[in-house]
């Protein structure tokens, strides 16, 4: 298996469990079925990383990825050790800033692979949490008034 195979792999699995959290994490998913959704991988993580299910660097490490794949889609003998480089980094710094604790080599596969599983387990976590009450007081008649006004205000 070429390293663009592996890396194709983790980026599909991390995609993934991107529709499984977003569908987890946002009201109505029936409505919203986000492997239909034009956004991509990259859309997709920017959700993620919104709704606060990955740390800014675990975010990065995910976008570098990203980047690394679209890389070697474009030359599969392209050289992407700055990217896997910087990608690592970021991933072993949100987990520990000094990072003392390993001095091995940088590993996409491996990056790609602890972040799916961080992501299934907030997904996990998100799906065991109440969901939040509708905090919406104004009566559904006020609300059809407003559209109704808006509309006329805004013909064209």
């Amino acid at each position: 298996m070429t390293l663009l195979d592996t890396i194709e792999r983790g980026t599909a699995e991390l995609e993934h469990a991107f529709d499984a959290a977003l569908d987890a994490a946002l009201p109505n998913p029936v409505a919203l079925i986000f492997s239909d959704l034009p956004l991509a991988y990259q859309g997709k993580r920017d959700l993620i990383f919104a709704l606060d299910l990955f740390n800014e660097g675990e975010n990065e490490c995910a976008l570098i990825c990203g980047f690394a794949r679209d890389r070697l889609r474009d030359d599969a003998t392209a050289d992407i050790a700055h990217l896997e480089r910087e990608g690592w980094y970021y991933l072993r710094t949100s987990i520990d800033p000094t990072w003392q604790f390993d001095d091995g080599a940088p590993s996409l596969p491996a990056a790609l692979a602890y972040l799916a599983q961080v992501l299934h387990e907030r997904t996990d976590a998100v799906r065991a949490a109440p969901r939040p009450p509708s905090h919406d007081v104004t009566p559904s008649a006020q609300r059809a008034a407003l559209l109704r006004r808006l509309r006329s205000e805004t013909k064209i």
